[in-house]
C-alpha cells in the first residue's frame, strides 16, 4: 500500500487491507509516497501493487473494499 502523510482515506482503509491480506495469508507492506522518486509516485492514494515473487501481477488505487476483495480473490483465490 502506498499512502501519503495526512491522507484520511489511506488511514481509514489500511486496517481493512491488513485484515484482507491476513485472510489470504499474504504479506502486507506500506510505503510513503513522499519518499518515492516523483516519477514513481502513483496518480492517487492509496495505491496498491500485488506481487508474485518479484513480478507485479495487479495494481490499482482507491478505497473500494469490493475492488480489493475482487482482485485478491481473482489473483489468489
Amino acid at each position: 500500500m502506498i499512502k501519503k502523510k495526512g491522507c484520511m482515506p489511506c488511514k481509514e482503509f489500511e486496517p481493512i487491507v491488513k485484515t484482507a491480506t491476513e485472510n489470504y495469508k499474504i504479506g502486507f507492506r506500506t510505503l510513503m509516497g513522499e519518499t518515492m522518486p516523483e516519477k514513481f509516485q502513483p496518480p492517487y492514494y492509496p495505491y496498491f501493487y500485488l506481487y508474485d515473487n518479484k513480478t507485479v501481477i495487479e495494481s490499482w488505487g482507491g478505497t473500494n473494499e469490493k475492488k480489493l476483495n475482487s482482485v485478491l480473490k481473482r489473483k489468489l483465490g
